[in-house]
């Protein structure tokens, strides 16, 4: 189904009274996402995600520990920065969710994604061979050679 097609169908469901509560509120969501998106500092904004407002607090998913960290240590400027745009918050949660961007990261934008892909060292292959040689046959002697061979076909490039 092409993009036409989901769209059309999506805004005919969105008009359904049915549907209609959802949509709001994914609209709102989606608005809010932009908003907290365009608030963060950019390096930041690429690795979390808006959560839910509840009791005014307002949860950031975050990818990992390290981020979540620099989060925190700009989350006081980024409240206020929030209340001065009438967002009815007084804490920000922020929780590091890993899961969550390896399962979604197709929904991402593609510049949040790595543009080239790392080499490896010809001495790092070397390594890699012999040890995939030393192994038995088996699940982790077979990722080795799969990584191995794509590491060569991107030196012969």
């Amino acid at each position: 189904m092409t993009t036409r097609k989901v769209n059309s169908y999506l805004n005919l469901l969105g008009r359904t009274p049915k549907y209609q509560g959802l949509f709001t509120k994914i609209n709102e969501l989606n608005k809010m996402q932009q908003i907290f998106m365009a608030v963060v500092p950019p390096y930041l904004a690429k690795q979390c995600t808006l959560g839910r407002i509840s009791n005014g607090t307002l949860i950031v998913y975050t990818a990992n520990g390290s981020i979540a960290t620099k989060l925190k240590q700009v989350s006081p400027s980024l409240l206020l920065k929030l209340q001065k745009i009438n967002w009815q918050i007084t804490a920000i949660q922020i929780t590091v969710q890993a899961d969550y961007f390896t399962k979604n990261t197709a929904n991402f934008p593609s510049d949040c994604t790595p543009k080239k892909k790392l080499l490896m060292s010809q001495a790092g292959i070397k390594h890699l061979s012999q040890l995939a040689e030393k192994l038995p046959n088996s699940v982790l002697r077979h990722a080795i050679e799969l990584l191995l061979e794509k590491q060569r076909k991107l030196h012969d490039k």
